[in-house]
Parts: structure tokens; sequence; C-alpha cells
């Protein structure tokens, strides 16, 4: 298995209220108790047959919470990111190496068909202070 970024788990639960949440762990603790031992030990196997069989809410087995599309969750999501001023589309926040031309983070169109990239010399901070301000104060063009 792979190296798991430290905020993997975080992201994801975050996505949950604090009630879903609760919910949640109190479900599989128990599919645990109940099931465990007709699962082989396997507590997946235990929290779907515990939803097929006892459960009194339904709940997804897995959380999907890959709301952006086929690229895992960023930070600029919580926020109305400019548009792509080709297409209207948003447009993504890609970090440049330290270059002579001062440029520090590229904007690029997330439509696939689109291929602009906006250079920036505002820092990934600068943006996100920049959209924590409201959409009516972000230009691409900066």
């Amino acid at each position: 298995m792979g190296v798991v970024h430290p905020n993997y788990y975080e992201e994801r639960m975050n996505k949950l209220t604090e009630q879903e949440f609760q919910d949640r762990v109190q479900a599989v603790a128990r599919a645990r108790k109940i099931f465990i031992n007709l699962t082989d030990g396997r507590l997946d196997n235990a929290f779907i047959l515990y939803q097929e069989v006892l459960a009194e809410t339904e709940r997804a087995i897995i959380i999907n919470t890959l709301t952006s599309g086929n690229r895992p969750p960023a930070l600029f999501d919580q926020f109305e990111r400019p548009k792509c001023p080709d297409c209207g589309a948003n447009l993504m926040f890609r970090p440049v190496p330290i270059n002579p031309e001062g440029i520090k983070v590229q904007l690029v169109c997330e439509n696939p068909e689109c291929d602009t990239i906006l250079n920036s010399e505002m820092s990934i901070e600068e943006w996100a202070k920049e959209l924590q301000s409201g959409p009516e104060h972000v230009t691409p063009e900066q």
C-alpha cells in the first residue's frame, strides 16, 4: 500500500456533520458487535450485513466525498473559483517553482477542451485570501 497523505482521512471525514459521523461510528460498532463472527473478522462485510439486515437508517457503504470529479479535494473547493476568460469554466491553481519572471501560480482551465493557462505573481496563500474576500474581488489576470 502506498503512502497516504496525513490529511487524507481528515479531509474526507470533514464532509460529514458531527451527527452523521457519530451515527456512522455507532452503526459500525453495532455491526462489529453483532456480525463480526459471521464475516471472518472483516468489519466491512459486517457493516454491509448490518445495513442489509438490521439498519434502521439507510447509510452508504462507502462514503463518496469526491465532489471534485476525477481529482482529490482541494483547499480552493470551498471558494467560488475564478472563471476562464475563454470558455467560462473554473480555473484550477497550479503552483510553479521559483522562476526569473516572478510567476508563482498558474491558473489552468479545468475544461479539457480549453488550453488556457494564465500566469500569476500572487502566491497560493494570496489567492486564498483573495477568494475568501469574495468572488467580486477576483480577476484572473492577477
